[in-house]
Formats: structure tokens, sequence, C-alpha cells
């Protein structure tokens, strides 16, 4: 594990899933314009899966797990698509295995971050890249109540509550911004959000703090 943490540091791959990440978060409202173009965002997902691939390429191990968990995105996503999301079973696998791989490309980053000794160009992006994926990691929980218990949250539009919807009320949830033009019903979803909020303003402290204490000691390395 120290290894892959440490290769981390070199050639492109934490900016490499940066990238993805917010060409995801930029695209995803086509998935909106019906089910071709949804199977298709799902394909341009996969590349962010293949930068998770590309983050662990050193460790065999994790190596293995990563493939292994974007094979299962794939098959589970574009079954779950393709049948409206009318598959519960198959749509709470999409979500299970989207749920692991996010946990195990955010672990990643955080340990990068905890080890490395210097604010470079690489910590940097990890803290962005990390900030996005806590997004999608409750995204992908919201889906899962949403999708257990239909009424979870309500639009005040009155529009559909569907993943792209519960993506969008993440990042302005993790950002403190709070529209209020999705608002979660119940006390779990309520309580997950509050979490995610604080989590977001939190890790933004704890950030600055961080990068303040590796500044200092290059500062005094030198």
């Amino acid at each position: 594990m120290r290894d892959t943490i440490q290769s981390l540091a070199g050639g492109n791959k934490i900016a490499f899933i940066l990238i993805s990440i917010l060409l995801i978060n930029i695209a995803y409202p086509i998935s909106e314009l019906g089910t071709v173009a949804a199977l298709l965002f799902i394909g341009f997902y996969l590349v962010l899966t293949g930068s998770a691939i590309y983050l662990v390429s050193s460790n065999r191990r994790l190596l293995m797990i990563a493939t292994l968990l974007t094979v299962m995105i794939a098959v589970t996503g574009g079954i779950t698509v393709a049948s409206g999301f009318n598959e519960p079973l198959w749509e709470l696998a999409w979500n299970a295995s989207l749920l692991m791989q996010l946990v195990l490309v955010i672990t990643l980053l955080v340990l990068f971050i905890i080890e490395s000794e210097t604010v470079t160009r690489e910590v940097l992006f990890a803290a962005i890249a990390i900030y996005f994926l806590l997004a999608a990691l409750f995204t992908v929980m919201y889906g899962v109540i949403e999708s257990l218990a239909p009424g979870s949250f309500v639009a005040s539009s009155g529009a559909e509550i569907t993943w792209q919807r519960l993506n969008y009320f993440s990042l302005v949830t993790v950002s403190t911004l709070g529209y209020g033009d999705i608002v979660p019903t119940t006390s779990v979803t309520q309580s997950l959000s509050a979490l995610e909020a604080s989590i977001g303003t939190l890790y933004i402290a704890i950030l600055i703090g961080r990068f303040v204490s590796l500044y200092q000691h290059d500062a005094s390395r030198r």
C-alpha cells in the first residue's frame, strides 16, 4: 500500500483522475436526454473507473479490485439504465460497486495527502479531487435511499427525483449553498444531508490547516 501511495507523486495519475471527475460533473446533464444518452454517459463514466485502475496500477491486488469494480459498474449500470431503472436489484448492485470504488479512490488520495511532506501540485490536485468525490459518494448514498424509500427527497418544482438531480443536490449540499429547490423529507436523509454539509465545511478547514502545516515544515527544512 505504501508503494502505491508513494507512486501517486510521480506521473500524472492524480491529474488524470481530477480531469475525469471535472468532466463528469460538467457532462452528466446529457444523461437525461434519453436511454441512449444515458448509456453513452455510462461509457464516459468508465473513463473515471479507468482512472481508478490507473491510480492503483502499481499494486497488483488493488489493480485486480479496481478492475473487478469497473466491470461490475459497466454491467450493472448498463442493465439498470437499459431497463429504465426498473430493476431494483441491479440498481442496488450498481450503487454498491460505485460506492466501493469511490471509497477506494478517496482513501488512497487521503493517505497520499497525509503522507506528503510538502505542498506539491499533486497534493493540490488530490485535495480538489477528494472534494468532488465526496459529493459523488453522497450522491450514491442518496440514490440508494431514494430507490428503497421513494419520496425521501422532494423537488419544489415537482420534478422527478433522478440520480442527476441527486448529484446536483449533493454538490450544492457539500458546498453549503442550500438553494432549497430539492429538500430531504425523512429523518435519515435530513441527517445525511446535514452530515455532508458538515463534512464539506470541516474538510476545507482541515485541509487549509494541513497545507499550512506542510508549508511551514517545508520552510523549516530549507
